[in-house]
């Protein structure tokens, strides 16, 4: 597909064209490297120390700061673990004794449910020794 150039594309060219060659002609005039005057030779110029200076660095903290930053680091750890601990036993506690009574009343109950299976398995042996009595016949009333 092809567009046409509008009147305003093309003041927009000429104003483009126009402004690049004003820069080129300010390049000629002012150019960054120069012919000298050496006549053809090469000139060779020597620069002591063409190295920019090194950036100034923020100054790091010396070991010592960063070795007293981790015991004191690793002392607020260790207190917040005490902390923790002796708060959690607190909540637990109550618990455990709650455990400890329901465990003595597990062991009460099975106790009697071995009494009591003691007493049926003796109520099951005296059952079978039991002898019916023959039921009574209305010819017998007689």
């Amino acid at each position: 597909m092809v567009i046409p150039w509008t009147d305003e594309d093309r003041r927009e060219l000429a104003e483009l064209c126009r402004v690049h060659d004003q820069m080129m002609a300010e390049a000629r005039a002012n150019p960054l490297v120069q012919k000298s005057d050496a006549g053809g030779e090469l000139v060779f110029k020597v620069i002591e120390d063409a190295t920019p200076p090194a950036p100034q660095s923020e100054p790091q903290p010396s070991f010592d700061a960063d070795e007293r930053l981790t015991v004191i680091l690793g002392e607020f750890a260790l207190e917040l673990q005490r902390e923790w601990r002796e708060e959690r036993d607190k909540a637990i506690a109550p618990l455990k004794a709650e455990i400890a009574e329901l465990k003595g009343k597990l062991d009460a109950v099975a106790e009697l449910k071995g009494k009591v299976d003691a007493l049926l398995t003796l109520l099951q042996g005296a059952k079978a020794e039991v002898i019916g009595l023959p039921r009574k016949r209305s010819s017998d009333a007689a």
